[in-house]
C-alpha cells in the first residue's frame, strides 16, 4: 500500500469494512442501500475514507457495490411508480 499523507482512524476502517461487506452482497435491502449512501456521503468529505473506499472499489469487486446500489435505487423507483 502506498504511503499516504493522512492518518486512517479506527472509525474509517470500520466504515470501510462495512462498505466492503455491503458491496459483497448480491442484493441490497433498502436499509443496506441507505447505509451505503451514508458511507459514500461521508467519503466525499473525508480524504482518508475516500482512499480506503477507492482501494476497495479497485479490488476484485469491480464496482459491484455501486452496481448493487444503483439496482436498488432503480427497483425502488419502479415500485414507487406503480403504487
Amino acid at each position: 500500500m502506498p504511503q499516504t499523507l493522512f492518518q486512517i482512524n479506527h472509525k474509517n476502517l470500520s466504515l470501510a469494512e462495512e462498505y466492503r461487506y455491503l458491496i459483497s452482497l448480491p442484493i441490497l435491502s433498502e436499509d443496506e442501500a441507505d447505509h451505503m449512501v451514508e458511507i459514500l456521503e461521508i467519503t466525499n468529505k473525508d480524504e482518508s475514507l475516500n482512499y480506503l473506499i477507492e482501494e476497495i472499489e479497485m479490488s476484485d469487486y469491480k464496482n459491484q457495490g455501486l452496481q448493487n446500489l444503483l439496482r436498488v435505487i432503480s427497483e425502488n423507483k419502479y415500485e414507487n411508480k406503480y403504487e
